[in-house]
């Protein structure tokens, strides 16, 4: 039941614990580098808009709207986004959540998706693996190793120097198709190859195993408890649980971007104090108040959800009991829906772990 918000949590975690005094961050609407422009070092943006023409010479991360890379990224590329395009190259490993994905240029390492849709054109060279949990991939360019991962239907329209390996609903395999190792597949259905299409192994289909939830009480309990917790917050802590509704309500895109920030930004200040002497204390103890807000935050995404069902059906974001059941209830009904249940739910804890973090700074400031 968590395997779709574990692997965007895997992929949300795997960014640089150590980072540099070169390091350049970035906020705003729009965010660019100019093709004469070069970052030494690593580069973080938060915005709307990012535009990447020029270089960075070491990890790029970006949280956004949309995100567009021209130029190049010496290291790894971590982007969470609407739309990712990637025209230029990347000399490491490239780790994408996004709605629609499109590559066209170089990844020198891995990449990793997850997607509503991936295009990897006849342009672009993977060196490495791809790894694609989504909906619809065409994978028309060079893949130097293996493709591995979810899909609901995935067309093959180039070289893969490896294996594929894959769970689909369909399976297409183009006249260009030339998989050095074997192919594969778990479905319902039969793969469908184009007459010119080369697969040097075999070719082997298994079905998919349908599995039912033997246990009522299994399904019900992470409800039960998520119900539980939000229940507390409306009980015992009422006051601070209305302003951060109202925190939500006033400024939801402000509280996403914000949960977005401290979720990959408090990792990134903790190793840098941690390898420090003086501040490794510090360190540690930032760490565990880290691992407190993501707890409260997923204790509470339930009421958060409820109040914006409230506010989209009655026109008031009120926190009410009734309206904690649906929130709570469609929250964890989000781990079912296939990767936009996953990002949705994801967003829903980055926005209630913005909105908590700026109670409580400003809480700390008034004192």
């Amino acid at each position: 039941m968590l395997l779709r918000l574990a692997i965007l949590v895997t992929v949300a975690l795997s960014i640089p614990a150590v980072t540099y005094a070169s390091s350049v961050v970035r906020t705003g609407d729009s965010v660019s580098i100019a093709s004469d422009q070069a970052v030494e070092g690593d580069f973080y943006g938060l915005a709307n808009n990012v535009t990447i023409s020029g270089e960075v010479t070491e990890d790029l991360l970006i949280g956004g709207t949309s995100l567009t890379v021209n130029g190049k990224v010496s290291s790894d590329l971590l982007a969470v986004a609407g739309t990712v395009d990637v025209y230029g190259v990347v000399g490491d490993d490239a780790r994408i959540v996004a709605g629609e994905v499109t590559i066209a240029g170089e990844v020198v390492g891995d990449l990793v998706v997850v997607a509503g849709s991936l295009k990897v054109l006849s342009t672009a060279k993977i060196s490495g693996d791809i790894i694609f949990y989504g909906g619809e991939a065409e994978i028309s360019g060079e893949v130097g190793k293996s493709i591995f991962g979810t899909s609901e239907i995935m067309r093959i329209d180039g070289a893969v120097g490896g294996d594929v390996d894959i769970k689909t609903s369909g399976l297409v395999l183009g006249e260009r198709a030339d998989v050095v190792g074997m192919v594969k597949f778990t479905s319902a259905t039969e793969i469908v190859r184009a007459q010119n299409a080369k697969v040097a192994g075999k070719v082997a289909k298994n079905d998919p195993v349908v599995t039912e939830v033997s246990n009522f009480k299994e399904a019900l309990i992470p409800v039960l408890i998520t119900l539980f917790a939000a229940l507390v917050w409306f009980l015992f802590f009422r006051r601070m649980l209305d302003k951060i509704v109202l925190q939500v309500n006033n400024s939801l895109i402000r509280s996403l971007l914000i949960g977005f920030g401290v979720f990959f930004l408090f990792p990134v200040a903790v190793g840098i104090l941690i390898i420090s002497t003086l501040g490794s204390l510090l360190g540690i103890t930032i760490f565990f108040i880290y691992l407190a807000l993501i707890m409260l935050s997923l204790t509470m995404a339930g009421v958060i959800a409820g109040s914006l069902i409230s506010r989209a059906v009655v026109k008031s974001s009120t926190v009410t009991i009734p309206y904690i059941l649906i929130g709570t209830v469609a929250t964890m009904a989000l781990m079912y829906v296939p990767v936009i249940g996953s990002v949705l739910l994801l967003m829903l804890i980055f926005t209630t772990l913005g909105a908590l973090t700026t109670y409580l700074y400003r809480l700390v400031r008034s004192s």
